[in-house]
């Protein structure tokens, strides 16, 4: 009787562990590139995505976005120095601040305010849409982890030189980009982070890091 019950138990587990895996969104998906708006479709209204960039001679860059229901970040390069914009829909502010200096500016948010696409991130989940319509645009058999997410490889080949992507194999998008060889500028830009749903405000930034100071409302 017991030797059942045992047997029971372990399929049971084998069964469970199996659907945790099958279920895993990392795994879902054939890695094919999505359009930008199937891609926004997908990640919804609660993400965090976050991007090193390196390019030769140029410092390495990280930028990110998030965004939840009450607001919504994201970094920018403001004469060659990273900045983090931040708007506080539901506490009706909006900061800009300087992570390396740890200081920060605050205004008043309107609802009716517009803004420019000022999110430099967009630049890479969207990467491949400018090459992915080429005929020297081709998928590959590879399969690899980035940022703990399964991608798939693509390469393309340009007059100066040769671009590699790593597009996310559930939402379509760019995870990875290296471009070398030839005249062209080496570059390498990867995700070290995406995540959707659980971030709030408060993760975003961490505000308390920061002094605060009221901006000039001319």
């Amino acid at each position: 009787m017991k030797r059942v019950q045992l047997f029971l138990i372990l399929t049971a587990l084998t069964l469970n562990l199996g659907a945790c895996k099958k279920d895993d969104p990392a795994n879902a998906g054939d890695g094919t590139p999505k359009t930008k708006q199937e891609i926004e479709a997908a990640f919804g209204k609660n993400y965090r995505i976050s991007y090193n960039v390196e390019s030769e001679g140029q410092p390495t860059y990280h930028l990110f976005q998030a965004r939840c229901a009450q607001g919504w970040a994201t970094s920018m390069t403001v004469d060659d120095e990273s900045q983090i914009f931040l708007v506080d829909v539901a506490g009706k502010k909006m900061y800009m601040l300087d992570p390396a200096k740890k200081t920060g500016e605050s205004y008043p948010y309107d609802p009716s305010m517009t803004f420019p696409d000022l999110t430099e991130t967009n630049a890479w989940i969207y990467f491949h849409l400018s090459f992915v319509n080429q005929s020297d645009f081709k998928k590959t058999d590879k399969t690899e982890t980035v940022a703990g997410r399964k991608a798939t490889v693509y390469t393309c080949k340009y007059a100066d030189g040769d671009g590699t992507f790593w597009i996310d194999n559930q939402y379509g998008f760019t995870l990875k980009y290296i471009q070398t060889g030839g005249q062209a500028q080496a570059i390498h830009v990867e995700a070290t982070e995406f995540k959707t749903g659980g971030v709030t405000m408060a993760n975003m930034v961490n505000l308390s890091e920061y002094k605060i100071t009221a901006g000039s409302q001319e």
